[in-house]
């Protein structure tokens, strides 16, 4: 049989699943399909243990890896060549593929599964290290090698590969439900979105501007980030929400220091709603404890009391150094860091609480027909449906 080009999928906590395993099996098979669809038609094939993917003649194989190595619920991948092949020809091919590596000392490392294969694991590491030996010249070294061939066994298939490339992890998108994510234009929602993403839930994005009041640069920049995000769930619905109105009547009935309270409280309300209509059982905020005067310990449980939802913050233990690392690696970084006019600064309070009460929060609301508020703004959120690829 004719030697192939393959991608071996490797995952971890997909394998921890036990009978409900082959759920996020399939569900990861799908994403691997959908991420490269418009440039390779793969048709991905779960094995024990494993995904293969055959790379049909003519394939971009590095651009295919890029893109599979991106999809969450997987935790290496690798490049790999193989088929029906005997021993003789494997010792061919890893011959070849270890000659394109620069190495002083190598490693056999082969396992079989599931496979009638007339040799042991052991068998082949003692027999294709021999081989190597000779051939290349090289030393062997089983504790710390330049380079490891590696030789995977799987019914009828023998796959050789010498990299391995580390994944995402996680679980795959569409296994965890919902998510409803207030998407700022800033640094730390976009990437509580994607570890909401890398733990299986799809992110319905809901955006607050405040024009006209402000410029259109949220919104323009929450567009991006959204397009960078759709890239990991494929499909993605951003809510563009006008919170100015609202704004309004807050200034205008409400004490300054409690302006940002009472604001990030509408905008609980609002994203309950929108979020809840899409499907979401939760919403997910970027918050930071103590990063900025409303993510005090205090004002986040005022503000998370206006929410009809549970309220998820993936990055509450976070510090801005490892947010800012999460968000250059996601992609997101440069668009986050542009200068634009975000919601929360409108008739921003010179001096805003840091410990807001409860009671005087309720008591600053009550002049105001919170429902009314609520239910306008929903209803003129703007839908921008995004796909990927």
């Amino acid at each position: 049989m004719a030697i192939r080009d393959y991608l071996i999928v490797h995952y971890h906590e997909v394998g921890l699943k036990g009978g409900n395993r082959s759920l996020f099996e399939r569900a990861l098979v799908r994403n691997i399909a959908r991420a490269t669809s418009d440039i390779a038609s793969l048709k991905p094939r779960r094995l024990p243990g494993r995904i293969l993917v055959e790379l049909p003649a003519g394939t971009a194989a590095e651009e295919v890896a890029a893109r599979v190595g991106t999809v969450y619920g997987i935790a290496n991948l690798a490049r790999a060549r193989g088929g029906q092949i005997p021993f003789d020809r494997v010792c061919d091919v890893a011959g070849e593929m270890m000659a394109a590596r620069v190495y002083e000392t190598f490693a056999v490392r082969a396992r079989v599964a599931h496979s009638a294969f007339p040799m042991s694991g052991r068998e082949i590491n003692e027999k294709l290290g021999a081989w190597l030996l000779e051939h290349t010249g090289k030393r062997v070294n089983l504790s710390e090698p330049d380079v490891t061939c590696y030789v995977e066994i799987v019914g009828d298939l023998v796959l050789v590969y010498v990299e391995r490339l580390a994944g995402p992890g996680g679980l795959p998108v569409g296994t965890s439900g919902r998510v409803g994510v207030l998407l700022s234009a800033g640094i730390d929602s976009p990437v509580a979105a994607a570890r909401m993403m890398r733990r299986g839930a799809r992110a319905t994005l809901i955006h607050f501007h405040s024009q006209p009041f402000t410029d259109a640069s949220s919104a323009r920049n929450a567009e991006e980030i959204a397009a960078i995000l759709t890239r990991r769930q494929f499909d993605s619905n951003l809510n563009l929400v006008p919170l100015a109105p609202a704004q309004q009547q807050i200034v205008t009935a409400s004490p300054e220091p409690l302006r940002t309270i009472l604001y990030r409280r509408m905008m609980m309300r609002i994203a309950s709603e929108i979020a809840r209509a899409d499907g979401a059982q939760a919403l997910v905020t970027g918050d930071s404890l103590g990063q900025v005067a409303s993510q005090t310990l205090e004002n986040l449980t005022v503000v998370e009391a206006a929410a009809t939802l549970p309220v998820l913050r993936p990055l509450i233990g976070r510090d801005k150094t490892e947010i800012i690392e999460e968000a250059r690696a996601l992609g997101t970084f440069e668009v986050s860091s542009a200068p634009c006019q975000e919601a929360c600064v409108l008739f921003e309070p010179k001096s805003p609480v840091t410990k807001a009460r409860l009671r005087d929060v309720e008591r600053a609301e009550g002049p105001l027909d919170m429902k009314a508020m609520t239910d306008e703004a929903a209803a003129a959120a703007e839908l921008r449906t995004l796909r990927f690829p």
